[in-house]
């Protein structure tokens, strides 16, 4: 009788140490996941135009802009933005072309809101010289101020 209780003892803590483990290993890859993904987000944009110069073709690119101008055909044209701190950019010089289609992602606004005169963070595909095929662009017309240099 007491041979019986030892054993499903052992087994019980058996079970629960499993159960532990397999909670903790859960875990582990929820962190490893979300952390993976965090990481993906806050992957920063060209911080001045140097950084955004050197993109090379074929090669991912994350950059503000102040649009100038934007056609019905998905061309937005405008100027660089350099951050100054999380909501002032700064403008520059450097001048890029962005093109859009119906597979871009728009986020926290519209399409109606790409027009000349906001500020737009573009995450696209260098396709040569200051010209990007966006995969997503994000309106931060009312986030963000841009000052002149």
């Amino acid at each position: 009788m007491k041979l019986d209780a030892k054993i499903a003892g052992r087994r019980a803590r058996t079970v629960w140490f499993v159960l532990i483990a397999l909670v903790a290993l859960l875990f582990a890859f929820v962190v490893w996941k979300s952390g993976g993904t965090a990481k993906m987000m806050s992957a920063a944009a060209a911080s001045d135009e140097q950084d955004f110069s050197r993109s090379a073709v074929g090669s991912s690119a994350k950059f503000v802009l102040e649009i100038a101008e934007a056609s019905s055909e998905g061309k937005i044209a405008g100027k660089l933005l350099q951050k100054k701190t999380e909501e002032i950019y700064t403008r520059t010089a450097t001048a890029v072309t962005v093109r859009s289609n119906s597979q871009t992602k728009i986020v926290m606004g519209n399409l109606a809101d790409v027009h000349a005169g906001a500020v737009v963070h573009v995450t696209g595909t260098v396709q040569k010289a200051q010209v990007i095929a966006a995969d997503q662009i994000v309106i931060l017309t009312g986030y963000v101020k841009v000052q002149s240099e």
